[in-house]
């Protein structure tokens, strides 16, 4: 459908309740009561809540607090409640429920046009009843569909009394501020997840009220043009067409709530939209690539992120909303049975609980794939691979992407490993401590800037410490990664291989990452080739952030045993405590096993005598104890123009604490080296116990699934056709 046919359409349905509710839904609630287990548990639970607020007094404090905050928690429950009694009326046609949401707007209505903008200044867009916007717009998402559940039950004047006095006023507050900060219209208009937040609100409760003019402004912007905001332009900058969110899986389980939640208001009042087919059904689409970008139910840490999943509030929503609006997608009914231990008190909730009951949820698989980034697909990706044996349970993952919004990292080609359940390879997220009012009033503290976000806190290439883009927001923002090329299609091996050249002015870097099952190691292999390529000599980190213990390496190590200190000054590298340093003399392979869960890993990467080997600890220069203590192994290359960081990450043997056994706990990798590395043409071997080796070639320029190549080097020629070949003997 295009722009100019969604721009025209009629009205909404003008009934009640037609948000999230449906009159038609709450019959059948109804008249199903007791025979869905599932739905009647959620309702039961809404009940409960329900009768826990109407047997408390009403509380609207003067807000005073900042996220985990008294006032700040209580406006928080306070529409929790709501929803809760609205939908408790509806279902129950009890009126203390509904009498309980109209005497608390009536409440709200008093205070609000009392307030000015919140006290606590942490914010460039500061709030009113909370710390910022934001939180004023997920309160009124949530309060608009209390009001649709009482609107009918509420008089005349009532509703006349909390439309002027609250609702009309926090919409326009969202839409364009109050004087002193006019900031809230710019960010009403922007491509970012609080203003889908701001757009839902708003629209939600203009579908409410039964005001036309504050839906035209959520769907299309404040001019009501579709050019400059609004919420279906959102939909067509903020996704790229495989669905992944610019702002990384963990802001997109966060987007996808409102985005869904308004999707199925429009469903309902504006069914003529055609909302869940609008762009080829970005949206459900969104919602399956988001499940494909967690492990173990847990969504994968890139950017701001932190540990999050499928059973989140918002992915509940997601799940029911997306099974309603597709009913055909029965594998979202395995994430809500297996995931989830609620379903929503809505039509879509029902629909869920009512289905699975009937056992119609089939498994929900993983697999191997590139998202794309960018609006139109052409802004590099995230790559995902997954084991293809289903007895095992990995996956690695290269990003690839854009910067990624404000919530972006500067961490090109970053990887992170998960395998076995536990993150072996990780990505430490965000510094924050959620709605902890003691740490910095529930806000990203200080240390997400200086630390999580730099470049050292990832698994990628650090170029004389200083971190990509010299960490400078607007540069980054300009400048996206180069997917080169994948191949997911055999079983014993698959590839990705991206390219970055902005992140540092004068560097190239390159990275290749292979996934591979052989017949002669325990578990499948991963090749790393990460290339940095320049005219000037320069200074090259390569950190890998583990998760388990340090078991064993092949080289000497001084220890510091009394005092540490930090490793650099800034970047990142001030919060990173050297632990330890050492050379390996003896061995053109250095390997470093350490065990996560039950299962050994060994990094075995070429060095030379010269190349410096770290053992850093996250929390250096950090008062607070902000930082979650992680540890990182480091390798450091001096004095480098062009330099290959190739390395072997092999999974074996087991641990079992019970019978105190362990068993192959030391590396099969003999050797790893480069015999090929040019601009045009990269081959590494690794070789294992028992005569075995695996050879990676791959052309570094050309990517032509068609093309032969053929390279000659001091231990033979090399031939292949395609950007790769994997050989193993």
């Amino acid at each position: 459908m295009t722009f100019g046919a969604l721009l025209t359409l009629g009205a909404w349905a003008g009934e009640h309740p037609s948000l999230m509710l449906t009159a038609q839904g709450v019959a059948e609630m109804r008249d199903d009561c007791g025979k869905v287990p599932a739905f009647d548990a959620s309702m039961a639970r809404t009940l409960a809540g329900a009768d826990a607020a109407v047997a408390s007094p009403i509380e609207v404090p003067q807000p005073r607090d900042g996220g985990g905050g008294y006032t700040h928690e209580r406006h928080k429950l306070n529409y929790y409640e709501m929803v809760d009694c609205g939908i408790a009326w509806q279902v129950t046609g009890e009126e203390k429920y509904a009498r309980r949401v109209a005497d608390m707007l009536k409440a709200y209505a008093d205070l609000y046009p009392t307030l000015g903008f919140h006290p606590v200044k942490l914010s460039k867009t500061p709030g009113r009843l909370f710390w910022q916007t934001l939180n004023e717009s997920v309160w009124l998402v949530h309060t608009s569909m209390a009001y649709d559940c009482v609107y009918d039950y509420m008089s005349a004047d009532e509703r006349a009394y909390v439309e002027q006095n609250l609702f009309r006023p926090m919409a326009d507050f969202l839409m364009n501020g109050m004087e002193g900060n006019r900031a809230n219209n710019k960010v009403f208009n922007k491509m970012h997840n609080h203003a889908t937040w701001a757009t839902s609100a708003v629209g939600m409760i203009g579908m409410a009220m039964g005001d036309e003019d504050l839906v035209r402004k959520a769907l299309y912007g404040t001019d009501e043009t579709g050019k400059h905001g609004g919420f279906i332009q959102q939909l067509d900058y903020l996704f790229s067409p495989d669905g992944y969110f610019t702002e990384g899986a963990y802001y997109q389980r966060y987007a996808i709530w409102p985005f869904m939640v308004f999707a199925q208001c429009i469903e309902h009042n504006r069914p003529d939209l055609k909302i869940f087919q609008y762009r080829d059904g970005i949206l459900l689409k969104a919602v399956s690539t988001l499940l494909q970008l967690a492990y173990d139910g847990r969504f994968m840490r890139f950017n701001d992120a932190l540990l999050k999943g499928y059973d989140a509030q918002e992915l509940v929503y997601a799940v029911n909303i997306a099974y309603n609006a597709d009913p055909s997608n029965k594998t979202l009914l395995d994430v809500a049975a297996r995931y989830q231990d609620w379903v929503l008190p809505t039509d879509a909730g029902f629909a869920v609980a009512r289905d699975i009951a009937r056992g119609e949820a089939r498994p929900l698989t993983f697999h191997s794939a590139l998202f794309r980034d960018g609006r139109n697909g052409d802004e590099g990706g995230i790559a995902v691979i997954r084991s293809t044996d289903p007895a095992l349970n990995s996956a690695l993952t290269l990003k690839a992407t854009s910067h990624g919004l404000s919530h972006g990292h500067y961490d090109k080609l970053t990887i992170a490993y998960y395998d076995n359940d536990n993150e072996v390879l990780c990505d430490y997220g965000a510094a924050r401590w959620l709605n902890i009012e003691a740490k910095y009033k529930g806000h990203y503290t200080h240390e997400n800037k200086s630390f999580a976000m730099q470049t050292v806190a990832h698994n990628t290439l650090v170029v004389d410490e200083r971190s990509h883009f010299d960490g400078n927001y607007d540069e980054s923002m300009k400048h996206h990664s180069e997917i080169l090329f994948t191949d997911f299609s055999r079983k014993d091996v698959q590839i990705v291989s991206a390219r970055e050249t902005n992140a540092y002015p004068d560097v190239a870097m390159q990275r290749t990452l292979a996934y591979i099952t052989t017949p002669f190691l325990q578990y499948p292999l991963v090749l790393d080739l990460l290339q940095a390529r320049s005219d000037k000599e320069h200074r090259y980190d390569y950190p890998m952030w583990y998760g388990g213990h340090m078991v064993s390496v092949n080289f000497p190590y001084e220890k510091a045993l009394t005092t540490m200190s930090a490793l650099g000054e800034a970047n990142g590298y001030q919060h990173l405590w050297c632990q330890a340093r050492g050379r390996n003399e003896k061995s053109a392979t250095t390997t470093f096993t350490w065990i996560t869960g039950d299962r050994f890993y060994s990094l075995s990467t070429a060095t030379t005598p010269a190349s410096e080997m770290v053992f850093v600890e996250s929390g250096a220069s950090d008062p607070d104890f902000n930082l979650r203590t992680e540890k990182g192994y480091m390798i450091r290359e001096k004095g480098r123009k062009n330099h290959t960081f190739f390395s072997s990450l092999e999974t074996h043997g087991t641990y079992d604490l019970q019978v105190e056994q362990s068993a192959n706990l030391t590396s099969s990798c003999v050797g790893v080296r480069l015999v090929v590395d040019t601009p045009e043409y990269t081959v590494a071997v690794a070789e294992y116990k028992d005569g075995h080796s695996v050879t990676l070639c791959v052309a570094n320029r050309s990517f032509d699934a068609g093309k032969h190549h053929t390279v000659k080097s001091a231990e033979g020629r090399f031939e292949w056709t395609g950007p790769y070949d994997v050989k193993m003997k």
